[in-house]
């Protein structure tokens, strides 16, 4: 079994990687994982902070609301907020350059919709991390006017573009106040 494990879900719930573990194994009702991996979760500030109703035993625990929306999201949803910031048209350097379609349902955003839906699916801790991409790309591109430049949706969700944007401070202003894009390794 792999987890995945978004740092930023971590520091929102205030929670260890171990915490995430058990949440994410009682979600998934691997309750025999639990007992053979050595985590050790602070049930007690788990119910606290609502993330968890613990019961009798290990198989009683469940897993609250709050934890489960990370997971549960309707992927139309997260489809639907990716395309409401998406730009439609853009400005290039031989005119108007149209890089989605104004309908969320067009059948030429089809093919984006089932790339992006194989993606992310149901993880709106990644989608999260796509939309913020996006959007320090749309802030660093009308910045630097480059906005002509940024690539069609397919393109952009096949290449993981928003990956490049993803850190902010990572976009860093030059010497001559232009901006560049760097990456830490």
């Amino acid at each position: 079994m792999v987890v995945n494990v978004d740092t930023d879900t971590l520091q929102k719930f205030g929670i260890s990687a171990n915490d995430y573990l058990y949440l994410y194994l009682l979600y998934t009702e691997s309750h025999s994982v639990i007992k053979q991996l050595s985590i050790d979760p602070d049930t007690k500030v788990l119910q606290t902070k609502g993330l968890v109703k613990l019961g009798e035993k290990l198989e009683d625990h469940t897993v609250r609301q709050e934890f489960l929306d990370l997971f549960q999201t309707s992927f139309d949803q997260m489809w639907a907020e990716l395309l409401s910031h998406f730009p439609i048209k853009v400005n290039g350097t031989n005119g108007l350059r149209v890089l989605r379609t104004g309908a969320f349902d067009a059948k030429s955003n089809q093919k984006a919709k089932l790339k992006y839906k194989s993606l992310v699916g149901k993880d709106r801790a990644l989608h999260d991390r796509v939309v913020k991409g996006l959007k320090n790309e749309l802030d660093f591109r009308k910045k630097s006017d480059s906005l002509g430049f940024m690539r069609a949706l397919p393109a952009w969700i096949n290449s993981y573009t928003w990956e490049n944007y993803e850190d902010s401070a990572a976009l860093k202003p030059k010497s001559n106040g232009s901006v560049r894009i760097t990456r830490k390794l």
